[in-house]
């Protein structure tokens, strides 16, 4: 938009009437507030503030219709450095609250921390527990119960606050139930206006006169509660469960955060897990390893038959198909287990075994 001509920003005809006036800078306003990311630009959008305040205006309009926008800027219209004042705005403060979340403002820059608008829905606040599990647990799926501890909506007030909900809450006197308060600070750059959070009543909008008992006027309380959990075979150490809507009550009809349940599995002596592999070592003896055998092998589904191959040597790795944990979302898949092989060497023989030895030695030169 490159034109400066008010008219013509706002997209308007010569002959507009108050009420196209109105209608047209709210959808231009939409369009171009700096806060829209997809269309907004904070000069465009001074300029329609600029140009709105003057068609508004029965005297600055045929004022500027005669002589253009240089003679209001000469002293009849104060726009002073490219500013412009926020008269009437007010008539548009809920569109832009229900368009941008915020508090409204009508030109110039923005600045401060507020931009909530009073009583909007707030999602609640999520939440994060660790469970220890045994190493094994994960073979299969199991149920756990767990307790929890989340903000809930008092019931006495449905979350209000107040003892009497429709007697008992009142508008803020200090921001008119805006929840958030502005101040105006003139600039070379034009107005700023200041949007910080109402410190009355903290962003509400509406003050409590006569708080509920149960909750003080908090709205809310802790509740501790028991819930049974399902953990799925297959999980890892480090995994995370989200319970849906099981953390605090969201405010003013948001949603109920989440709780993240961080599993926490215990080593274990005998077994090493890497995903659903299961990694060990077994020790044999070396006439075993020279000659071979069928040996008796701990998994963790019990214990199994290993055939040890005849001239097996030391780290040798033999794979168990299917003994692993089960595979997470896959039905009936197990990983494997992998076996790797020790040669124990005897510190201590009887001179039989020393002669026999001895005798092998020499036959195999």
């Amino acid at each position: 938009m490159t034109s400066n001509d008010y008219y013509d920003l706002l997209g308007l005809s010569r002959d507009a009437s108050e009420a196209d006036i109105k209608s047209a800078y709210k959808k231009a306003a939409r369009k171009y507030h700096p806060d829209n990311t997809e269309t907004g630009n904070e000069e465009t959008f001074k300029k329609i503030g600029e140009a709105y305040e003057v068609l508004k205006d029965p005297q600055k309009r045929s004022l500027y219709d005669q002589y253009g926008a240089e003679a209001l800027k000469a002293g009849a219209g104060g726009f002073g450095g490219g500013g412009f004042h926020g008269q009437g705005f007010e008539d548009l403060s809920d569109v832009f609250s229900s368009f941008f979340g915020g508090g409204g403002f009508a030109g110039g820059f923005r600045s401060g921390g507020g931009g909530r608008r009073a009583n909007y829905p707030e999602r609640g606040q999520d939440h994060e527990m660790a469970i220890k599990l045994q190493f094994l647990d994960p073979l299969q799926e199991i149920k756990k119960k767990i307790r929890i501890n989340p903000l809930v909506n008092c019931s006495d007030c449905n979350g209000v606050g107040a003892k009497n909900p429709s007697a008992d809450m009142q508008t803020c006197p200090s921001c008119n139930g805006h929840g958030e308060v502005v101040t105006v600070q003139n600039s070379i750059l034009g107005q700023i206006r200041h949007a910080q959070t109402c410190p009355t009543c903290r962003g509400k909008g509406k003050i409590i006169k006569n708080p509920c008992g149960t909750c003080k006027g908090r709205g809310q309380m802790r509740e501790e509660k028991e819930v049974e959990i399902k953990i799925p075979a297959g999980v890892e150490d480090g995994s995370h469960l989200r319970l849906h809507g099981m953390g605090d009550a969201g405010k003013h009809g948001g949603p109920s955060g989440d709780i993240y349940v961080v599993l926490r599995i215990a080593n274990d002596p005998k077994f090493e897990r890497h995903g659903a592999d299961i990694y060990t070592e077994l020790k044999i003896d070396y006439a075993d390893a020279a000659l071979g055998d069928k040996l008796e092998i701990e998994t963790v589904h019990g214990k199994t038959e290993l055939e040890i191959k005849a001239g097996s040597q030391f780290g040798q790795v033999y794979t168990i198909k299917n003994k692993g944990m089960p595979k997470l979302n896959r039905n009936n898949q197990y990983g494997d287990h992998f076996v790797k092989i020790k040669i124990e060497t005897p510190t201590k023989l009887s001179a039989e075994e020393k002669e026999l030895l001895k005798q092998l030695k020499a036959r195999r030169r």
